[in-house]
């Protein structure tokens, strides 16, 4: 029935290596080939994985630097989403962590959000931003940024109600929806994992005579709510490696902080190579670095945090924030360790977190998981049931719209 509407797929902005919302982006395309991709900014360079939609964009791209600088231009991000001409589409599908949400629709149009998150900075992640980006704790900046923050809020808080249907991406997500914008939403619609793919790359390169793993594992963009210093911070201390994959902002600061924290340590003997940081790899690689890890460490709180269920489909277990969405499909002491730190992390308690992290690291490394088990775990949220379960929440959103106006 869908596939014979004209549809739109709406994303807050494309300008960023593969992630996690580039997954639920690309299966959709998957579903509905025939979608064009909607944003503020494109820089084809970075997203390369957005060569597959014909993809179209705000004023803002004509604006010099916008696509690689959004954060600048966060206060004319509204305007942006709603001048997006959208009238010839029936159907409009926001994935969203911040302004996508409010485009602008008619009602003969009907408008499902797939909510991956609140905007962080404007609520739960407010302090910790303004408190880590440098520019924004300059005397004359400071106030000025949270003017806008103020404004930006009060828009958020108009253009949350413009979806006819809001499905968050995790509990944890549907909680921080009643939480700041006191809306109930509809039932969650987990992420998916690319079970095939990688499955697929595991029969070509399987695992023989597995010695003890010999590093850690993060697979994560390189921003301050993903909390990647804990992870370097407990290695160094326990002495293991780390190998970190992706990218981000804070790739430059992450790196020289692993190296002075091993200097620190060791002045003579530093041994660089205990943090490894790999922008980019392939499928084939990231496949071949969860099937030899001792485990994926995650001690930020993700709106979900699909690499939790790919090492899991990799026999890998996971130390994983407990307020994390993808905690919720593993069972503490099962599929997973759960960090218990709370939810608003103070940068004075840091040392704390570390402390639980190595903690975590030393139960882990004494417990046998049931390799099995795990990976079974992960098969249950393969794309297929992913698209099947939005697909069937879409056509019954569309049916009972139009029906009612009929």
């Amino acid at each position: 029935m869908l596939n014979s509407q004209k549809i739109a797929i709406v994303y807050d902005r494309v300008n960023t290596s593969f992630g996690g919302a580039e997954k639920v982006l690309l299966a959709l395309h998957q579903l509905y080939p025939q979608a064009d991709l909607f944003t503020s900014v494109y820089h084809s360079r970075k997203a390369q994985w957005a060569e597959v939609f014909t993809v179209k964009t705000s004023f803002l791209q004509k604006i010099p630097c916008a696509k690689r600088w959004h954060r600048l231009f966060a206060v004319f991000m509204p305007l942006a989403f709603e001048s997006l001409d959208l009238r010839e589409y029936q159907i409009i599908i926001s994935v969203s962590s911040a302004e996508a949400k409010g485009v602008i629709t008619r009602s003969d149009q009907l408008h499902f959000s797939y909510l991956l998150t609140p905007p962080r900075y404007l609520y739960h992640y407010q302090e910790n931003y303004l408190q880590k980006s440098n520019l924004l704790r300059w005397p004359i900046i400071k106030p000025l940024a949270k003017k806008a923050l103020n404004y930006l809020k009060k828009w958020d808080h108009l253009a949350i109600h413009r979806p006819d249907l809001i499905v968050p991406i995790s509990q944890s997500v549907a909680r921080r929806i009643h939480k700041y914008y006191h809306l109930d939403n509809q039932p969650v619609i987990y992420p998916p994992v690319d079970v095939k793919t990688f499955q697929s790359l595991m029969a070509k390169n399987p695992v023989k005579n597995k010695e003890q793993p010999s590093y850690y594992l993060v697979v994560s963009r390189l921003v301050p709510y993903k909390n990647i210093d804990l992870a370097i911070k407990a290695c160094i201390k326990l002495d293991r490696q780390l190998i970190i994959v992706g990218d981000g902002p804070d790739y430059k600061q992450l790196k020289k902080l692993s190296q002075q924290l091993l200097l620190e340590k060791n002045k003579k003997t530093a041994n660089f190579k205990q943090i490894i940081f790999q922008k980019r790899v392939s499928n084939a690689q990231l496949s071949q670095l969860y099937a030899h890890a001792q485990a994926l460490l995650m001690p930020g709180i993700d709106d979900f945090g699909i690499v939790a269920l790919e090492a899991n489909l990799h026999a890998l277990p996971v130390i994983i924030h407990q307020h994390s969405g993808a905690s919720e499909l593993l069972v503490d002491g099962e599929h997973a360790l759960h960090l218990n730190y709370p939810e608003i992390m103070r940068e004075e308690q840091s040392e704390q977190y570390v402390a639980e992290l190595c903690q975590k690291m030393q139960i882990l490394e004494a417990t046998d998981f049931d390799l099995e088990i795990l990976t079974k775990n992960a098969i249950k949220y393969d794309t297929s049931h992913f698209l099947r379960r939005f697909n069937r929440q879409l056509e019954t959103a569309y049916r009972k719209k139009f029906d009612e106006q009929q």
